[in-house]
């Protein structure tokens, strides 16, 4: 057989780009910019519903006014028991872009505010999915036993993460 007509003769292997490039949806990352503010719109009408519209527009008008709890830790370990503040005592730490020390508070942790639980594990240090690279966290994270992200707030996403929570978002419970 020549070269022409072994080409001709053997299936592309499951990984060609070509076919691949038809399986996929088309790239929309011209939508970026108006997701970004879908999302953010979302998440302000979720402060307001928590806050109130009052103290909500109070809030943003007088910017950033929390007490500097980073350096507070509660030096958790593995198998105690605490208490995760309610939503309103969260968003009190939170900034204007919904963060504490990097930290975002996501929706589906909403579910899990006032309850108690067991600490699973006490996170310092991360290792990013996208890139490889080692980041040591500003305050120490925790993962708690037996709550799972359900994907619900993020468009059905069925990875089961484990969300982090910041100390500063729990309570030691004796």
């Amino acid at each position: 057989m020549q070269l022409n007509e072994l080409k001709n003769v053997t299936d592309p292997c499951q990984y060609y780009s070509e076919s691949l490039c038809q399986m996929t949806l088309p790239d929309n990352r011209r939508g970026i910019p108006l997701r970004r503010i879908w999302w953010q719109l979302k998440r302000s009408i979720w402060y307001a519903s928590v806050f109130g519209p009052i103290q909500f527009i109070q809030r943003n008008r007088r910017g950033l006014s929390r007490p500097n709890i980073i350096g507070s830790t509660l030096n958790l370990k593995p198998g105690e028991l605490v208490e995760v503040l309610t939503e309103k005592e969260i968003f009190a730490t939170l900034d204007n872009q919904g963060k504490l020390a990097g930290l975002r508070f996501i929706p589906e942790q909403r579910k899990y505010c006032g309850k108690r639980f067991k600490c699973y594990k006490v996170l310092r240090k991360i290792i990013l999915e996208t890139t490889g690279e080692l980041r040591t966290m500003k305050a120490p994270m925790v993962i708690l036993e037996n709550v799972i992200c359900d994907g619900s707030a993020h468009s059905g996403c069925d990875r089961s993460c484990f969300p982090f929570w910041s100390e500063a978002w729990l309570k030691r419970v004796t």
